[in-house]
């Protein structure tokens, strides 16, 4: 069967991955590694093609006469909450030209069944990416599909939520060769060229705001992960993007890959973690083996938020993990949630000092949105911050998705952009920033990436 891969057009630089969405907060923009892990699968069985319309940049119009060029059978499509409107219209079109349309995406975890009844265009909605689901659907062998939404022959819409029970997956080595070679770019990457590689897929921690803790958590093999480095490797890739939700959940698996790395000597990537996951061993292992950058979840410089919403690890251990990160070498960037229902401008403030105090090489805010099958959405549900029927949300900050206790929408959005400037304008920031930049392409990337942040939060 001829089957395309889809990140559909937008009118904005869409990231639709992972069971989330939203825009770019800056201009950066990497490989959808739902996609990535489907075309794995994919290819193996059937005749794959892959448009990414978004790294492209084509407009609708474009992209049809695209996929008219390759006439699939099938289209497995990305869609996202914060692309909803756009995303149904332009694969309605699709469907209508005969093209059986699944898709993937936040908008359909936890309400594909409504979505189904929505949308008579859609066939199925994939709920896992790391599976077999999508080639039994294609094949119409309903029987053995796991995670998924579906409509039968008879018109009527199954789901199937089998336990996530399973500790581990092995799927076919991704294509990143069907994917462009430009049009993908990444603040922290060193080199122009990069790719995005997962090596787990899910999360074994419960933080209730986070659509990632509800996929379970299951790793990969460490032998199909390296063959698929080694692939990037003989394709003159060197630099890497680990999308694992955390690096170093099973520390001796973290470490056997570490000193794989570290024995190829040719590599520089970024990572995911947590400040509860990061020992002094295996950060002297990951620096060893070329990373340079770690992202790691702060949250908020509240210890009863933390509690609140089950991070599991407390404010002066943030501190001390960052500053442990930092002696080994290693950039950091930390990541904030604001805009929750407790949210005050004190708090806020108090955000924005713990960011200072952490000496953050960079910093991240994410707004806070009701993700569908989280927790937290139940509980902007019962509080009347979100309604059932909205599916709209930005966790980027082009708007703020949910009013707090104490501050309205566009206070809460006023306050993030001042929150934003007041971090990356400092003159002592911007000087250590010069300093260490390490090619012409980095210092490129990050003025870059500054001034679309700073255009976002005028």
């Amino acid at each position: 069967m001829r089957v395309l891969l889809l990140n559909p057009p937008g009118e904005r630089v869409y990231i639709r991955d992972y069971f989330c969405s939203k825009t770019s907060k800056s201009n950066y923009l990497f490989h959808p590694v739902d996609l990535l892990v489907l075309s794995g699968t994919l290819a193996e069985e059937h005749e794959l093609s892959v448009l990414d319309c978004i790294a492209e940049g084509l407009s609708p119009r474009a992209a049809e006469a695209r996929i008219d060029t390759v006439a699939p059978e099938a289209v497995v499509s990305l869609v996202g909450s914060v692309s909803w409107e756009e995303d149904r219209v332009f694969l309605a079109r699709q469907a209508r030209r005969g093209r059986r349309i699944l898709a993937i995406g936040d908008v359909l975890h936890g309400d594909a069944a409504l979505r189904l009844a929505e949308e008579p265009w859609l066939e199925a909605a994939l709920d896992d990416f790391a599976n077999e689901d999508v080639i039994k659907l294609l094949a119409g062998e309903h029987a053995g599909v796991q995670q998924a939404t579906f409509r039968v022959p008879s018109g009527e819409i199954v789901t199937r939520e089998e336990p996530r029970s399973a500790k581990s997956f092995r799927v076919p080595r991704p294509r990143h060769e069907l994917f462009p070679s430009r049009g993908y770019r990444f603040s922290f990457s060193r080199k122009k060229t990069f790719a995005t590689v997962l090596t787990d897929y899910g999360c074994p921690y419960p933080c209730s705001f986070c659509v990632i803790s509800t996929l379970g958590f299951r790793v990969r093999a460490v032998e199909d992960v390296l063959e698929e480095i080694d692939a990037l490797r003989a394709a003159g890739v060197r630099e890497l993007f680990f999308m694992d939700q955390t690096f170093g959940v099973q520390e001796q698996r973290a470490l056997e890959l570490c000193a794989a790395l570290e024995e190829r000597g040719d590599l520089s990537w970024t990572a995911f973690s947590r400040p509860d996951r990061v020992g002094d061993e295996l950060l002297s292992a990951m620096a060893r083996a070329g990373c340079h950058t770690l992202i790691m979840g702060v949250e908020s410089a509240s210890d009863e938020l933390l509690a609140l919403y089950e991070k599991g690890y407390t404010v002066s251990l943030v501190v001390e993990a960052f500053a442990r990160v930092r002696r080994h070498g290693l950039r950091t960037v930390g990541t904030f949630i604001i805009g929750l229902p407790e949210e005050s401008e004190a708090s806020l403030r108090a955000t924005l000092e713990l960011a200072l105090k952490l000496e953050l090489d960079f910093m991240s805010l994410n707004m806070a949105v009701p993700r569908f099958g989280t927790p937290f959405r139940a509980r902007a549900l019962d509080l009347g911050l979100t309604g059932s029927n909205d599916l709209v949300m930005d966790q980027a900050g082009t708007q703020a998705t949910l009013s707090t206790s104490t501050l309205d929408r566009a206070t809460m959005l006023r306050l993030k952009k001042r929150m934003v400037r007041r971090f990356y304008l400092r003159p002592s920031f911007l000087g250590r920033r010069l300093l260490a930049v390490g090619s012409w392409h980095e210092a490129l990337a990050q003025v870059r990436e500054g001034l679309a942040l700073l255009r976002r939060n005028a």
